[in-house]
């Protein structure tokens, strides 16, 4: 099963709680080239240096499918161009966003886990 999911919808909270069950397929190491030593978490999201892999995002797609499998739930990013590959793929996957009243409380998720305002004015446009 796969689960797209909108940042900071708790992707990440969810695979902690039920690591047997649950994978946050995380999508940084397929999307940038990123040095072995680098920050990927969190503050590095929306770098504008960050540079994107050439074969992206049919290298993530092709990740998924591959940990595809078993009883696990895989939770991924809700990336347009990713879900229209799965479509095309004719893989089903659930939807996961917030309620559109929630700017604040996710603004505030954003800042507590240490995402940069970069990131934020891209998911929230403030």
């Amino acid at each position: 099963m796969i689960i797209a999911a909108y940042a900071g919808t708790g992707k990440t909270t969810l695979a902690s709680l039920y690591p047997q069950k649950v994978i946050d397929f995380v999508c940084m190491p397929y999307k940038y080239y990123l040095e072995p030593d680098s920050d990927s978490g969190e503050s590095c999201k929306a770098n504008p240096n960050n540079i994107m892999q050439s074969d992206w995002p049919h290298n993530y797609v092709v990740a998924i499918k591959s940990a595809l499998g078993g009883n696990k739930i895989l939770v991924i990013p809700s990336d347009l161009n990713v879900l229209s590959l799965l479509e095309q793929e004719k893989l089903p996957y659930t939807i996961c966003y917030p309620q559109k009243n929630a700017k604040e409380v996710y603004r505030k998720r954003f800042l507590d886990r240490g995402n940069s305002e970069e990131f934020i004015h891209i998911f929230i446009g403030w």
